[in-house]
Protein backbone atom coordinates (compact mmCIF):
# COMPACT_ATOMS: atom_id res chain seq x y z
CA UNK A 1 0.00 0.00 0.00
CA UNK A 2 0.90 3.65 -0.25
CA UNK A 3 1.68 6.32 2.25
CA UNK A 4 -1.51 6.91 4.32
CA UNK A 5 -2.06 8.17 7.36
CA UNK A 6 -2.76 6.31 10.52
CA UNK A 7 -6.20 4.74 10.81
CA UNK A 8 -6.84 5.45 14.23
CA UNK A 9 -7.80 9.34 13.74
CA UNK A 10 -11.15 7.93 12.89
CA UNK A 11 -12.57 6.47 15.97
CA UNK A 12 -10.64 9.84 17.94
CA UNK A 13 -12.85 11.48 15.64
CA UNK A 14 -15.72 10.05 15.82
CA UNK A 15 -15.81 9.87 19.86
CA UNK A 16 -14.83 13.28 20.13
CA UNK A 17 -17.93 14.74 17.89
CA UNK A 18 -19.94 11.88 19.32
CA UNK A 19 -19.66 13.42 23.11
CA UNK A 20 -20.02 16.99 21.80
CA UNK A 21 -23.51 15.56 20.06
CA UNK A 22 -24.41 14.10 23.57
CA UNK A 23 -23.39 17.60 25.20
CA UNK A 24 -25.83 20.01 22.70
CA UNK A 25 -28.62 17.46 23.11
CA UNK A 26 -28.12 16.05 26.24
CA UNK A 27 -31.44 17.58 27.41
CA UNK A 28 -33.25 15.11 25.34
CA UNK A 29 -31.94 12.20 27.34
CA UNK A 30 -32.03 13.97 30.84
CA UNK A 31 -33.45 11.59 33.73
CA UNK A 32 -33.18 8.15 32.08
CA UNK A 33 -35.87 6.37 29.63
CA UNK A 34 -38.74 6.43 32.90
CA UNK A 35 -38.29 9.79 32.76
CA UNK A 36 -40.42 9.63 29.84
CA UNK A 37 -43.66 7.82 31.37
CA UNK A 38 -46.58 9.61 31.46
CA UNK A 39 -46.70 11.72 34.77
CA UNK A 40 -49.38 9.70 35.52
CA UNK A 41 -48.38 6.37 35.37
CA UNK A 42 -45.31 7.32 37.05
CA UNK A 43 -47.44 8.78 40.39
CA UNK A 44 -49.34 5.29 39.93
CA UNK A 45 -46.22 3.19 40.01
CA UNK A 46 -44.74 4.83 43.04
CA UNK A 47 -47.41 6.21 45.53
CA UNK A 48 -50.94 5.18 44.02
CA UNK A 49 -49.40 1.33 43.74
CA UNK A 50 -47.76 1.44 47.26
CA UNK A 51 -50.11 3.19 49.12
CA UNK A 52 -48.15 6.50 49.99
CA UNK A 53 -49.28 10.49 48.85
CA UNK A 54 -52.54 11.83 48.06
CA UNK A 55 -53.22 10.02 45.11
CA UNK A 56 -57.58 8.82 44.74
CA UNK A 57 -55.99 4.78 45.22
CA UNK A 58 -53.67 5.65 47.98
CA UNK A 59 -53.45 2.89 50.34
CA UNK A 60 -55.97 0.61 47.94
CA UNK A 61 -53.61 -2.26 47.90
CA UNK A 62 -53.06 -2.22 51.81
CA UNK A 63 -49.12 -2.23 50.98
CA UNK A 64 -47.57 0.55 52.80
CA UNK A 65 -44.49 2.15 51.91
CA UNK A 66 -42.50 5.15 53.43
CA UNK A 67 -41.01 8.10 50.87
CA UNK A 68 -37.69 7.07 51.10
CA UNK A 69 -38.50 3.90 49.53
CA UNK A 70 -40.41 5.38 47.04
CA UNK A 71 -37.61 7.35 45.95
CA UNK A 72 -35.10 4.02 45.87
CA UNK A 73 -38.18 2.41 43.57
CA UNK A 74 -38.17 5.37 41.49
CA UNK A 75 -33.97 5.22 40.78
CA UNK A 76 -34.33 1.58 40.39
CA UNK A 77 -36.44 2.44 36.88
CA UNK A 78 -33.78 4.51 35.73
CA UNK A 79 -31.14 1.44 34.64
CA UNK A 80 -28.69 3.46 33.49
CA UNK A 81 -28.20 6.30 35.93
CA UNK A 82 -26.90 8.56 33.49
CA UNK A 83 -28.48 12.31 32.44
CA UNK A 84 -26.86 12.48 29.56
CA UNK A 85 -27.20 9.48 26.98
CA UNK A 86 -23.64 8.78 27.23
CA UNK A 87 -23.65 5.38 26.90
CA UNK A 88 -25.37 5.49 23.66
CA UNK A 89 -22.29 7.62 22.34
CA UNK A 90 -20.33 4.97 23.53
CA UNK A 91 -22.00 2.30 21.34
CA UNK A 92 -22.32 4.48 18.50
CA UNK A 93 -18.89 5.15 18.45
CA UNK A 94 -17.98 0.98 18.97
CA UNK A 95 -20.12 0.39 15.64
CA UNK A 96 -18.91 3.04 13.96
CA UNK A 97 -15.15 2.04 14.75
CA UNK A 98 -15.65 -1.52 13.09
CA UNK A 99 -17.28 -0.38 10.06
CA UNK A 100 -14.92 1.78 9.42
CA UNK A 101 -11.90 -1.05 9.99
CA UNK A 102 -13.87 -3.30 8.25
CA UNK A 103 -14.17 -0.95 4.96
CA UNK A 104 -10.58 -0.11 5.10
CA UNK A 105 -9.34 -3.67 5.35
CA UNK A 106 -11.47 -5.21 2.88
CA UNK A 107 -10.54 -8.56 3.65
CA UNK A 108 -13.80 -9.76 6.40
CA UNK A 109 -16.91 -10.80 4.93
CA UNK A 110 -19.95 -9.06 5.90
CA UNK A 111 -21.25 -11.91 8.48
CA UNK A 112 -17.91 -11.59 10.47
CA UNK A 113 -18.25 -8.16 10.59
CA UNK A 114 -21.82 -8.18 11.68
CA UNK A 115 -20.56 -11.06 14.65
CA UNK A 116 -18.02 -8.29 15.65
CA UNK A 117 -20.52 -5.50 16.40
CA UNK A 118 -23.23 -7.20 17.46
CA UNK A 119 -20.86 -9.22 19.81
CA UNK A 120 -19.07 -6.36 21.08
CA UNK A 121 -22.35 -3.70 21.76
CA UNK A 122 -23.76 -6.71 23.50
CA UNK A 123 -20.30 -7.15 25.51
CA UNK A 124 -20.49 -3.45 26.19
CA UNK A 125 -24.29 -2.84 27.86
CA UNK A 126 -23.42 -6.16 29.81
CA UNK A 127 -20.39 -4.48 31.08
CA UNK A 128 -22.53 -1.65 31.63
CA UNK A 129 -24.51 -3.79 33.87
CA UNK A 130 -22.23 -5.08 35.78
CA UNK A 131 -20.69 -1.44 36.48
CA UNK A 132 -24.20 -0.96 37.84
CA UNK A 133 -25.21 -4.01 39.90
CA UNK A 134 -22.08 -4.88 41.06
CA UNK A 135 -19.47 -1.59 41.52
CA UNK A 136 -22.74 1.04 41.87
CA UNK A 137 -21.18 2.86 39.43
CA UNK A 138 -22.87 6.47 38.04
CA UNK A 139 -23.32 5.91 34.67
CA UNK A 140 -20.74 8.64 33.66
CA UNK A 141 -18.30 7.00 35.40
CA UNK A 142 -19.04 3.67 33.47
CA UNK A 143 -19.34 5.06 30.52
CA UNK A 144 -15.76 7.03 30.60
CA UNK A 145 -14.45 3.99 32.09
CA UNK A 146 -15.83 1.68 29.31
CA UNK A 147 -14.47 4.32 26.23
CA UNK A 148 -10.85 4.60 28.11
CA UNK A 149 -10.46 0.69 28.02
CA UNK A 150 -11.52 0.85 24.05
CA UNK A 151 -8.63 3.85 23.44
CA UNK A 152 -6.33 1.22 25.59
CA UNK A 153 -7.32 -1.53 23.25
CA UNK A 154 -7.35 0.95 20.45
CA UNK A 155 -3.59 1.70 21.09
CA UNK A 156 -2.68 -2.16 21.81
CA UNK A 157 -4.36 -2.83 18.44
CA UNK A 158 -2.89 0.16 16.48
CA UNK A 159 0.82 -0.04 18.52
CA UNK A 160 0.06 3.65 19.11
CA UNK A 161 1.86 5.68 21.77
CA UNK A 162 -0.52 8.80 20.67
CA UNK A 163 -3.55 6.39 21.53
CA UNK A 164 -2.32 5.58 24.82
CA UNK A 165 -1.50 9.12 26.01
CA UNK A 166 -4.92 9.76 24.65
CA UNK A 167 -6.94 7.36 26.90
CA UNK A 168 -4.52 8.43 30.17
CA UNK A 169 -5.52 12.02 29.56
CA UNK A 170 -9.19 11.00 28.62
CA UNK A 171 -9.77 9.45 31.69
CA UNK A 172 -8.15 11.75 33.83
CA UNK A 173 -10.70 14.72 32.11
CA UNK A 174 -13.77 12.15 31.96
CA UNK A 175 -13.34 10.99 36.04
CA UNK A 176 -10.94 12.50 37.99
CA UNK A 177 -10.80 15.95 36.99
CA UNK A 178 -14.89 16.35 36.04
CA UNK A 179 -18.13 15.15 36.32
CA UNK A 180 -21.14 15.85 34.38
CA UNK A 181 -21.40 17.82 30.87
CA UNK A 182 -18.11 19.37 31.70
CA UNK A 183 -16.23 16.18 31.60
CA UNK A 184 -18.01 15.60 28.12
CA UNK A 185 -16.48 18.92 26.86
CA UNK A 186 -12.68 18.53 28.24
CA UNK A 187 -12.65 14.53 27.40
CA UNK A 188 -13.81 15.59 23.44
CA UNK A 189 -11.09 18.08 23.35
CA UNK A 190 -8.51 14.89 24.39
CA UNK A 191 -10.00 13.49 21.85
CA UNK A 192 -10.04 15.73 19.04
CA UNK A 193 -6.89 16.93 19.70
CA UNK A 194 -5.18 13.20 19.15
CA UNK A 195 -6.90 12.90 16.06
CA UNK A 196 -6.19 15.87 14.71
CA UNK A 197 -2.45 15.13 15.62
CA UNK A 198 -3.07 11.80 14.00
CA UNK A 199 -4.20 13.50 10.73
CA UNK A 200 -1.19 15.58 10.67
CA UNK A 201 1.49 13.29 11.69
CA UNK A 202 4.01 11.69 8.59
CA UNK A 203 1.97 8.85 6.77
CA UNK A 204 2.99 5.39 6.94
CA UNK A 205 5.02 4.17 4.20
CA UNK A 206 4.59 0.82 2.98
CA UNK A 207 7.96 -0.58 4.62
CA UNK A 208 6.75 0.82 7.88
CA UNK A 209 3.67 -0.95 7.77
CA UNK A 210 5.23 -4.50 6.80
Amino acid sequence: MGNERPRYWFPLALLGFAQLIVVAFGGMWSGGWFAYAPAGAQQFLTQDLYGVGDGKYAGLYGVEMSRANVAALDASFDITGRNDGWLFAVLAVYLGTVLFYAFRTKTLRWWKVAAIALGGLVAIVLADLVGYWEFALDGDTRSAILLTLGLAGLAWLERSVLVLVVAAAFVLCAVVLARGQLALVLSSLVVLAGAFAALLSRPKTAAEES
